[in-house]
């Protein structure tokens, strides 16, 4: 008899275990770029492989799934002075029923384009734009949960995420990111976002990004937590040829108190009160017009940002080519001039 139930358990749990494979599909994928900036190092140039990702996911049934993606930058996971880096930017179980949905673990925050979508042929530019270094600082995630879904036209997203480190919290808040490294929960970092996408080409979206970043009892602030709100407003049009794309994003802070003079004597004398810019680009695929197969834009870039409302603004003007001969392979070249100096780079991309 307990053969019999043995042999009876053994074969159920073969046909779980085979259905769960049948039904269960495992994928890979990833991006990567190299960049060429001529006018680095005093013209001598600089070539960089900047990032490679590889991602698996798993999709269990048609609801849940996992997703996880690993970074390597600089070429290297470790190279003192080189910036090497190694990280893991998301792995999390997700939960969709085509209405709604759910995400748990390591997650992007939803805060402007650049940063959910970041591969390089999404973007025309052969960098990441600079705005989204320093007021969306790119590319920021955490441990997390999320809640997201749609209806329509209209797609929504909930996220709370670790704090904030009130401690790298100066002029921008991209030292105040911890990336999921001794996370804290004193305030959780709550993003409400919402996007249309309602007519053909277009897509309109926005977001607020708010926490009370804690910060160490001897911060020269007294030690309150350091109060930030970035909102921030985006659209994109794509259609008949036509690209231009329009980010604006703004960071208001409250208790970011500053030891102006460097005499650490503990007394706050200086507050950073807000962080703000935007970038807009403008393009046209003349693919057609030159006979060339894929997609080529001529496109321009204009952007400013103000890392402290007190201090003079970045200024930022380019003008590009972008070859695509397919939709996810890019070769880029771009020049102009960021304040007084001269831009002029090169670079490639893929992503599968």
């Amino acid at each position: 008899m307990k053969k019999i139930l043995l042999l009876t358990a053994s074969l159920f749990a073969f046909i779980c275990a085979d259905e769960f494979v049948e039904d269960g599909t495992t994928s890979i994928g990833g991006y990567g770029e190299l960049h060429y900036d001529m006018e680095a190092n005093d013209g001598d140039g600089k070539l960089d492989f900047h990032r490679f990702i590889f991602y698996i996911k798993h999709q269990f049934d048609s609801q849940w799934s996992m997703m996880s993606e690993v970074e390597i930058e600089h070429n290297m996971v470790y190279s003192e002075g080189d910036g090497g880096y190694l990280a893991m930017e998301q792995a999390h179980l997700n939960y969709w029923n085509g209405t709604w949905g759910w995400k748990g673990g390591v997650l992007l925050v939803p805060a402007g384009i650049t940063n959910e979508y970041h591969e390089p042929p999404t973007f025309m530019s052969v960098e990441r734009p600079e705005y989204n270094k320093y007021i969306i600082p790119t590319t920021w995630f955490d441990n997390g949960f999320a809640f997201y879904g749609k209806n329509g036209d209209f797609n929504w997203n909930f996220t709370m995420t670790g704090d904030l480190d009130g401690d790298g919290i100066g002029k921008g808040i991209r030292s105040g990111r911890l990336k999921g490294v001794s996370t804290t929960t004193a305030s959780w970092t709550k993003t409400l976002q919402g996007s249309w996408t309602g007519m053909e080409g277009v897509k309109l979206g926005g977001s607020m990004t708010m926490n009370d970043a804690p910060v160490s009892d001897d911060h020269v602030n007294g030690g309150e937590a350091i109060g930030v709100t970035l909102t921030e407003f985006n659209g994109t049009y794509s259609k008949n040829n036509m690209y231009a794309r329009l980010e604006y994003g703004m960071i208001d802070y409250t208790n970011n108190w500053h030891d102006l003079d460097g005499s650490e004597d503990g007394v706050a004398d200086y507050e950073v009160e807000s962080s703000s810019g935007y970038y807009l680009d403008l393009g046209y695929n003349i693919a057609d017009m030159v006979g060339c197969d894929g997609d080529l834009y001529v496109w321009m870039r204009n952007s400013s940002y103000n890392k402290d409302d007190n201090d003079d603004a970045t200024d930022i003007s380019l003008f590009g080519l972008t070859l695509k001969p397919l939709d996810n392979i890019s070769f880029k070249l771009e020049m102009g001039t960021k304040n007084d100096d001269d831009v002029m780079r090169m670079g490639l991309g893929y992503m599968f």
